[in-house]
């Protein structure tokens, strides 16, 4: 059975509740779905998708400086960000797959 309309808690509204006990007026801003931090995280990947990854790869010659491949390839932070790495040009190389993988372990195995 549903529940009987309410009126907004706001002292003088009379409008009908819309969002814990307040009407769609009163009613508190939605949450952001990402922090400040993420926020800002998201717009610096974008920006290495948009703008840093296509350097690298044209820089590196489109092939992997580790093993010369030329499929599969992905782009590296050299230094990784959670270890004081940046999110420049200066910090990205082009690696295959395996050459990623292989790397990735030994920044993990590194700490």
């Amino acid at each position: 059975m549903p529940r009987a309309a309410s009126i907004c808690y706001v002292r003088g509204c009379t409008k009908k509740t819309f969002y814990r006990g307040r009407c769609e007026e009163h009613a508190p801003p939605a949450w952001e779905t990402l922090s400040a931090r993420n926020q800002v995280q998201r717009s610096v990947s974008r920006a290495w998708d948009r703008v840093i990854r296509p350097k690298a790869l044209t820089r590196d010659g489109f092939a992997c400086v580790h093993c010369g491949a030329r499929e599969g390839l992905e782009v590296d932070h050299i230094v990784p960000v959670a270890r004081g790495g940046s999110w420049t040009l200066d910090n990205a190389q082009t690696l295959c797959a395996s050459c990623h993988a292989q790397k990735s372990a030994r920044d993990r195995h590194s700490r």
